[in-house]
């Protein structure tokens, strides 16, 4: 079973945050679509070739939902057409959505063309903190956008919200979490806003005119955060997870649990179960990548240390951690004395625990997850 991933890379303004690859050239958007459906059938046979079937798809960006339901509609038929599907075809098919697209018209399209989960960027319940990121939407937009989605018959709603900004009190943070319950949404993805370069957010931090909160204050929103939700029934299943029982994200999962997953449109990233490949960053190199023929991006294949590094960061990601037996078997030339040692040291100290043979971060370390890990990579 393998995974599908489509990056939309439209976008009609941009968050002070992001950094994924989007444009503003909506013009583009039907010159885009024919070269998205070449590049699904000329890579067919390499998907055909592995013995994968699909079992997620995702669309994500940018803005999918700026794209007409018929749009979407070809995009998915060019996938049906072209790759084999699991039994009962794909479980899991995902649509990031903007809360200001939201329409029953449109929902009721999104139905249509076989969508059964989507992804809403709320982000925030403050009108003033929206206006910060730049998003199109306000609060009420988001409350009624969601509402929709369930008249519409939507039952696998995820949400993202936003911490670890400089404007955001612990009292705002308990709301937009209370909020966001009050919702009932099936899986909530939280983020700790990040400084990336190109980004607004970024040239505003070069000049002084934002400054990033202190650790411990988004660790404590973070530890708000894991308490609230537990409370509320939701489980924590990665990093920045969190869903109701048997609502964790497939397609997401697959990231990692090192499923094989193939990523289509610009700058989409894709594994095969041995290579990754990364398209071009660039809607104008990918469209004319496809009217040539020639490839859509770059590919590498990890050596044995970067794979172990890798399997280490991923694995414990997840709040279930590593295996293992599959840690030893798979990669016993970096199980060494130093790593051993390493191992020890960080489980004794309590940011790592080891039972029944896995080894997991305990909840209340998982927002300095990355300095362990770093401490075990070879």
């Amino acid at each position: 079973m393998a995974g599908i991933y489509i990056h939309i890379p439209f976008c009609s303004q941009f968050c002070s945050y992001c950094d994924f690859y989007s444009v503003k050239q909506t013009q583009n958007i039907d010159q885009y679509i024919k070269a998205l459906e070449k590049e699904i059938v000329i890579r067919s046979n390499d998907f055909k070739m592995r013995g994968l079937t699909v079992g997620t798809i995702y669309f994500g960006g940018g803005t999918p939902s700026l794209i007409k339901t018929a749009s979407l509609k070809r995009i998915l038929r060019a996938i049906q057409d072209n790759y084999p599907f699991s039994p009962g075809g794909a479980y899991e098919v995902t649509i990031e959505v903007n809360p200001d697209d939201i329409t029953p018209l449109y929902l009721d399209g999104l139905k249509e063309c076989g969508f059964n989960r989507l992804s809403m960027g709320i982000q925030s319940f403050s009108d003033n903190h929206l206006r910060w990121m730049n998003r199109r939407h306000d609060a009420q937009t988001a409350i009624m956008a969601f509402q929709m989605a369930r008249e519409a018959g939507f039952l696998n709603i995820s949400t993202d919200l936003i911490f670890g900004f400089e404007m955001l009190s612990e009292s705002e943070w308990r709301e937009n979490i209370q909020k966001t319950i009050s919702l009932n949404p099936e899986h909530i993805s939280a983020y700790q806003i990040s400084i990336e370069r190109g980004t607004t957010l970024y040239k505003n931090y070069v000049k002084g005119e934002y400054i990033a909160p202190a650790d411990e204050s988004s660790a404590k929103q973070y530890q708000i955060l894991q308490k609230e939700l537990s409370k509320a029934g939701y489980i924590q299943y990665e990093v920045s997870s969190f869903c109701k029982p048997g609502h964790h994200s497939g397609h997401n999962s697959s990231y990692w649990d090192f499923t094989p997953y193939f990523g289509f449109g610009p700058s989409a990233h894709s594994f095969d179960g041995t290579k990754r490949q990364r398209n071009f960053s660039s809607l104008a190199k990918y469209i004319k990548a496809s009217e040539s023929g020639g490839k859509f991006g770059t590919s590498h294949k990890h050596s044995a240390k970067e794979r172990f590094n890798e399997f280490i960061m991923l694995s414990l990601r997840k709040t279930e951690g590593i295996d293992r037996a599959h840690l030893e078997k798979f990669y016993k030339n970096f199980v060494t004395a130093e790593f051993i040692k390493e191992l020890d040291k960080l489980t004794e100290s309590g940011f790592l625990i080891e039972e029944r043979g896995k080894i997991r971060i305990p909840p209340e370390h998982l927002f300095v997850s990355d300095g362990i890990i770093r401490d075990l990579f070879a």
